[in-house]
């Protein structure tokens, strides 16, 4: 093949892979693009690989096969740019799939846009599933058009060499570093970012990393990190390499500094914090003052503009190491100490303002006093009181639920009903509802309600008491404050349920699946109910087994918090009061995205967006606007690209019945909402982008396909075409709303304390 003809070198270094080799090189054999050379570099495998590599080479002319002694991955990439003659050049590693077009997408809009580098999305897989990459996604580096480094700080995000195309002329003379492991990659990729005239990505996914299954045979984008020492000694060797490319690269100090400034946010953030935890998490007194060493140097030598720009390495140096104070030596705190010293003179008053502000501003102001002291005391001090204080709590906390509650057992019962949650922090939700109807109906019980607040001794006794002297107890979710305990049988325990109809297995009924707790657990939580309110008989035997009692005892009296709907007055209060909220919102309609959260306890503070915000905007932008209500357990911010910004409202922390009202049309996944927001009679779409992953972790109690009141799909392009045409089902929405609940009148309190409570 002469070099004239030859459009993309691919080269792919290779290092035992034999289980993975051949998927890799039918994707780049399959390629639609037809003039490529596909240099595979053999790094001294010890397995099949290189007699795969010559079986392909010799049944395909264009599959070049380079042997090398092993000498890592840089010098195979190195090696194999040596040999290629295409006019882009492509990186794939060993083990990764590309699209049958990705190069061919990529070198047409390389030669129609002129540009020097060509990137697109990728998606991460393994065995069972694919998704995109979080990091990309949350950054915005899948946003097609035109790019450039200075403007386009997110594709600092994407510094592997691989999912991109080179232009040749401009990577010719660049090579990876050869005495670097990890990271080794960055300063080729941000040469030839800062080097490309012109860049550009397209809208389409042109990468597929596989994420290995298996602990052997570790690709090059998946190296554990063990030795921290040995990981930051190369982090901070490419740092210093990257440093040299800004100097050179970009002679506007305003500019160099910033793009600076988000480099080192990433690096900081990806790979020196993970690499200082391991550190200290290992408890070895060397790596420790190592690592913390190479850190020092690092920040003494930084620009004060660029050091007030990274916020995650003012918390790493102040409180993040204080929080695990514990696991450090006493040699490495002394090095901390002088982290402390230099962090406080390098911090502006911005920076220390935004800490001081923190919900960790306690200790943080404790460093701060350690800084000026230059002494670790203070830090000391007030760690030996927080655990302190911590085991006081717990033995005190002990005694309200062992001593407190049953000794009030003996008193006398009042007339008293007491409402417990650990979801709100006011009267809201059915609890409201209810409360107005106790209010008109039983004037003459007395409400105590224990709400979502942080308790003291005092507070745990009180509570107790009440509970164990009230007629009736009113619940709304899982309230831990109860396991384990026993309430005088006198005493009614009513489990309202946070969640209408029945969608989700919960419960005894959501045992087995990934995200199920022990039947320990679930008897220790429902054990103390003694009645239980649905929305329709349909869904009696459903919540008799998640709670695991009889069905007599649960009553479909409907769902108190939806009775507002049926009031129009209050809707148009709702409606003007946050029109006056939210100027955006006037003259729009609403479509409201409210999905589920996803994992268990430990991953749902985070929700990455698969919805494609920007094209929404475009689409959709002249006649809706687009309304975020996350899910109570998503507590990480979620990221909007700046050409939705006017587009998308972000009203999670409003009350959902409320954000109900306001929609037009709503967008939801496995999320129970969808039962009351049928009673509004609206258009609903389903976004199942993950529907067999999600059946897996939590199970569903109906078949989805055909239980859903609207159109699933998968992907933004289909939500744009059915809310332009508005192609949805009503009479489908009717039938739902009819089937799970009995009845639809705006009574449902009125019914539950005229059923429940007695006079």
């Amino acid at each position: 093949m002469n070099f004239p003809e030859i459009k993309v070198s691919v080269i792919t270094p290779v290092y035992n892979v034999e289980e993975y080799l051949r998927e890799t090189l039918d994707s780049l054999v399959n390629q639609t693009c037809k003039e490529i050379e596909i240099i595979m570099v053999d790094d001294g495998s010890t397995d099949s690989s290189p007699e795969i590599i010559e079986e392909y080479a010799k049944k395909y002319s264009n599959v070049v096969f380079i042997r090398q002694e092993n000498s890592g991955p840089g010098a195979a990439r190195n090696n194999g740019l040596d040999h290629a003659r295409g006019e882009f050049i492509s990186f794939v590693d060993s083990d990764d799939i590309l699209p049958e077009d990705a190069l061919e997408t990529m070198y047409e809009a390389a030669i129609e846009e002129g540009a020097d580098v060509v990137t697109g999305a990728s998606l991460s897989f393994n065995s069972k599933e694919s998704w995109y990459i979080a990091s990309h996604l949350n950054n915005g580096v899948y946003r097609p058009g035109e790019k450039a480094l200075i403007s386009n700080p997110e594709l600092l995000y994407s510094l592997g060499p691989c999912n991109k195309l080179y232009r040749r002329s401009i990577v010719q003379d660049i090579r990876f570093p050869l005495d670097i492991k990890v990271t080794e990659d960055q300063p080729f990729v941000i040469e030839a970012y800062l080097r490309a005239k012109k860049m550009y990505t397209v809208d389409k996914i042109i990468y597929n990393y596989r994420q290995r299954e298996t602990e052997t045979n570790i690709s090059l984008s998946q190296i554990v990190k063990v030795d921290s020492v040995a990981v930051l000694s190369d982090i901070f060797k490419s740092l210093k390499l990257s440093d040299q490319l800004w100097d050179k690269y970009i002679q506007n100090k305003v500019s160099r500094n910033a793009i600076k400034t988000s480099y080192y946010m990433r690096i900081a953030q990806a790979d020196i914090w993970p690499a200082i935890r391991c550190a200290i998490d290992s408890k070895e007194c060397d790596v420790q003052v190592k690592t913390f060493s190479m850190l020092l140097e690092w920040v003494k030598e930084m620009d004060r503009y660029v050091f007030n720009g990274i916020p995650i390495l003012h918390r790493v140096m102040t409180y993040e190491i204080a929080e695990r104070f514990d696991k450090v030596c006493e040699k490495a705190k002394d090095i901390y100490l002088q982290w402390l010293i230099t962090a406080f003179s390098l911090m502006d008053p911005t920076a220390i303002h935004v800490l001081d502000i923190s919900s960790r501003k306690k200790i943080f102001n404790v460093t701060k006093k350690a800084a000026k002291r230059k002494s670790l005391t203070p830090i000391n001090y007030f760690l030996f009181k927080r655990k302190m204080k911590k085991y006081y709590t717990l033995a005190r906390m002990a005694t309200a639920r062992r001593i407190v509650l049953p000794l009030s057992g003996f008193l006398p019962q009042q007339k008293k009903i007491t409402f417990a949650t650990n979801k709100f922090p006011a009267m809201s939700d059915s609890f409201q509802e209810i409360y107005k109807q106790l209010i008109d109906l039983r004037p003459d019980y007395e409400i105590k309600g224990y709400l979502k607040k942080k308790k003291n001794f005092k507070d745990f006794c009180r509570m107790y008491y009440d509970m164990a002297t009230s007629k009736y107890v009113i619940l709304d979710d899982y309230y831990r404050h109860l396991y384990k305990l026993k309430l005088p049988k006198r005493t009614e325990v009513i489990q309202t349920w946070h969640a209408a109809g029945a969608f989700k297995k919960f419960g005894h009924s959501s045992i087995g699946y990934a995200d199920s707790n022990t039947v320990e657990f679930e008897n220790q939580a429902h054990r103390s109910y003694t009645k239980a309110v649905v929305t329709c008989q349909e869904i009696v035997p459903l919540y008799a087994e998640a709670f695991k009692m009889p069905e007599k005892n649960i009553y479909p009296l409907g769902l108190p918090r939806t009775d507002i709907f049926f009031n129009e007055d209050a809707k148009q209060y709702i409606r003007n009061k946050y029109y006056g909220m939210y100027e955006n919102l006037r003259g729009k309609k609403v479509i409201t995205y409210a999905p589920t959260f996803r994992g268990g306890p430990g991953k749902r503070a985070n929700f990455h967006l698969e919805l494609e915000l920007a094209d929404m905007a475009k689409e959709l932008g002249d006649e809706y606007v687009l309304v975020l209500k996350m899910h109570p357990s998503v507590t990480k911010n979620v990221k909007v690209p700046s050409e939705a910004k006017e587009f998308v409202v972000n009203m999670s922390q409003h009350d959902i019945s409320e954000v109900m009202i306001m929609t037009d049309v709503l967008i939801s996944d496995y999320s129970s909402l969808v039962f009351e927001f049928a009673l509004l009679e609206r258009p609903m779409i389903f976004f199942a982008y993950d529907l067999e992953n999600y059946l897996e972790e939590r199970g569903f109690y109906y078949e989805y396909e055909d239980f859903v009141p609207g159109p699933i799909t998968s992907n933004t392009d289909e939500i744009i075409r059915l809310i332009k045409s508005g192609d949805f089902d009503m009479e489908k929405v009717r039938a739902f709303a009819e089937r799970f609940f009995d009845h639809r009148d705006g009574q449902a309190a009125k019914r539950f304390v005229e059923t429940l409570i007695k006079l």
